[in-house]
């Protein structure tokens, strides 16, 4: 029962995480009080959200960090 309680637990941060950055690219960008708002929005313990928005911008920062390496003339 331990590994599929595992398995469910990292399903749902990934999702959470990609509700994160799909909030992130909805905004442009980080805005205090993101993962306070989800948890509000979505439900679920602040820290699960917390951890997510991290997760998202880490993502994010990547994302537009490989598009200014895109648009960069040579």
């Amino acid at each position: 029962m331990e590994g599929s309680a595992r398995g469910v637990r990292c399903l749902k941060r990934a999702q959470a995480a990609e509700i994160a950055l799909a909030e992130l690219r909805r905004a442009g960008g980080y805005e205090r009080g993101l993962a306070a708002r989800l948890a509000r929005t979505h439900g679920g313990g602040a820290s699960t959200w917390e951890r997510a928005v991290a997760d998202a911008r880490t993502t994010y920062a990547a994302e537009l960090g490989a598009d200014s390496e895109a648009q960069r003339p040579e």
